[in-house]
């Protein structure tokens, strides 16, 4: 039976080549199906391939965030220490010049 497309509704075949027509279509559709999926067998090894790539490329990415992270909390240790021993020699200077501003007042004759 042919759907009238525009009603939705069942329509009688106009001769009975049409109904054999019709057959003959659904034989030859039905014998392509197993030709057809063959196609979405190869597909499906392909997505669950890209799944498991995307999981790793998810977990690659996630261990490089935790790498970054700890290379970038070791810098900034190693950041920290350095200030501290730029502040240490820093101060050991400011201490050598008064010293050294002390000793030269010492020394130095004066009038009065």
């Amino acid at each position: 039976m042919l759907i009238n497309q525009h009603l939705g509704t069942p329509q009688e075949p106009v001769s009975p080549n049409e109904v054999e027509i019709e057959r003959v279509r659904l034989r030859e559709i039905r014998s392509r199906l197993p030709e057809a999926v063959r196609p979405l067998g190869e597909v499906l090894p392909s997505l669950v391939a890209l799944t498991v790539a995307e999981s790793a490329f998810t977990s690659f990415t996630y261990s490089l965030a935790l790498a970054y992270n700890e290379v970038e909390a070791f810098t900034m240790t190693e950041v920290r220490h350095w200030m501290d021993g730029a502040s240490r020699v820093e101060d050991g200077m400011t201490a050598s010049i008064t010293t050294w501003q002390d000793a030269e007042r010492a020394s130095s004759v004066r009038s009065r």
